[in-house]
């Protein structure tokens, strides 16, 4: 499909080669695609999830030997059953455009069942003997990245030993138009 897709391209690249116009590389490989372009010359790729990846690309694209780097610490907050737990975790925090299901992936509960998500809450079903009490943390791996970046502030950077080293400002929650 990526070749079928770039061959008018390729064409047109090739037209004006031939009239001897200066063509410049040309950008093109998102995140599921970038591995077919990169195999073509005067090619700019343009992958941007690849840097953060998520459940949504690493089951579309298992083929791709990204890891996570982006994970969401959410906390219990409240256990209104024995088997059902309210989570910090609502359409503010993570992108809710995926049905309910794909939303968010939970490292250390991949069992969870989602019940319900509003502005600021995700409800969740574990098994009864599921050990999670109120104030503890869940790991959530965000469905789709993109979205979710934009509704924080700021990432906290944590290093392979676990870590807190740097604090980045994220520039897509600071979008401003000007007419």
């Amino acid at each position: 499909a990526a070749n079928e897709a770039f061959a008018p391209v390729q064409m047109l690249v090739e037209s004006l080669a031939a009239d001897d116009v200066d063509v410049p590389n040309v950008v093109a490989g998102g995140s599921p695609t970038f591995p077919v372009h990169a195999q073509r010359a005067n090619v700019d790729l343009s992958p941007g999830t690849y840097s953060l990846w998520d459940v949504g690309y690493a089951t579309a694209c298992p083929e791709q030997p990204f890891i996570w780097a982006a994970v969401l610490l959410v906390r219990v907050i409240s256990q209104p059953a024995p088997n059902r737990l309210c989570l910090d975790l609502g359409h503010k925090a993570v992108a809710a455009e995926n049905p309910l299901e794909k939303r968010v992936h939970f490292l250390n509960a991949p069992e969870a069942r989602f019940i319900s998500q509003n502005e600021e809450h995700l409800v969740i079903e574990l098994p009864a003997d599921h050990g999670f009490a109120v104030g503890d943390v869940l790991y959530g791996i965000p469905g789709h990245i993109c979205p979710t970046v934009a509704l924080h502030q700021e990432a906290n950077v944590i290093d392979e030993e676990g870590k807190f080293v740097a604090c980045w400002p994220i520039a897509a929650r600071a979008r401003r138009l000007e007419i």
